[in-house]
């Protein structure tokens, strides 16, 4: 994988990775997922050289994640991060670009193309395991409620992949114990969970809210079969209210299709970008 790189965004330190020769082409955004630890060089490490083959590819580490500085807005930190890649794409000169969302950045990257104008130039969208009702079952609250110990983490990855053989890696556990435990990014990633006991409860939640069908650009629904994360058949529902919208189901994988199924995701996804 290509050395990390850093540029400030509107003061904000922001760590990214980038691979790839820049052509008249659109680039590929990557944008990773939310879990504690997640960052770009854990979502993307087996996808960023084969999608570099054909195309520019920059993978961002979102504020608070990764070894981009640890912030967090509690009044409006969904829109701060909307904002943030669109200032990164600006200063990156992107103005055209192929989006790439795991997870949260899966439904961060709907929520930015549902828009009258979209705040990213999207030419077109892979969500993976992003969108969709997300139950508070058992899964999620392994997932909410990381102590910080190794083997917790464990048992987050467990939730995450369908085979045995990443949580009985203890290198891999230590890469993203290392990623979780860096100064401010617990921090930074339980906030998202807080909410003050006056608020109530949640209002509705962003399926209800999104209207998908007004999507105007090409996109690509990418799920696991096995993702105890998401409600069964989300990924069905989603793609349905999404004109013109592509579905591709990974039969092995639960919530990290693009790790646990890495040459079936990018061969997809280089697919559906290069179609005309």
């Amino acid at each position: 994988m290509s050395a990390g790189k850093f540029i400030t965004v509107d003061g904000v330190k922001t760590h990214y990775l980038e691979a790839g020769v820049r052509t008249h082409a659109p680039s590929v955004l990557l944008l990773h997922s939310a879990e504690f630890g997640g960052a770009a060089e854990l979502s993307w490490e087996f996808n960023i050289e084969p999608l570099a083959e054909h195309f520019h590819v920059l993978a961002p580490d979102h504020l608070g994640f990764g070894r981009s500085d640890k912030l967090f807005d509690f009044c409006r930190q969904f829109d701060r991060r909307i904002d943030h890649i669109r200032r990164f794409l600006e200063l990156m000169e992107v103005t055209d670009a192929y989006v790439i969302g795991s997870s949260m950045s899966g439904g961060l990257s709907l929520t930015v193309a549902c828009r009258e104008t979209p705040d990213w130039p999207i030419r077109k969208l892979v969500t993976c395991s992003g969108g969709g009702h997300s139950p508070d079952n058992d899964a999620r609250k392994v997932l909410n409620t990381y102590d910080g110990e190794a083997e917790h983490m464990r048992r987050i990855v467990e939730v995450m992949f369908v085979d045995p053989k990443w949580a009985d890696d203890e290198a891999y556990i230590a890469r993203r114990q290392e990623l979780a435990r860096l100064p401010g990014a617990w921090e930074s990633t339980a906030a998202a969970r807080f909410r003050a006991p006056f608020r109530g409860p949640p209002g509705r939640s962003e399926r209800q809210a999104l209207d998908y069908g007004a999507i105007r650009v090409p996109t690509l629904v990418m799920a696991g079969a096995k993702d105890p994360l998401r409600a069964p058949g989300y990924a069905q529902e989603l793609a349905a209210e999404i004109p013109g919208a592509e579905l591709y189901v990974f039969e092995n994988a639960a919530h990290m299709g693009n790790i646990e199924c890495a040459e079936e995701f990018n061969a997809e996804v280089i697919r559906f970008l290069k179609e005309t």
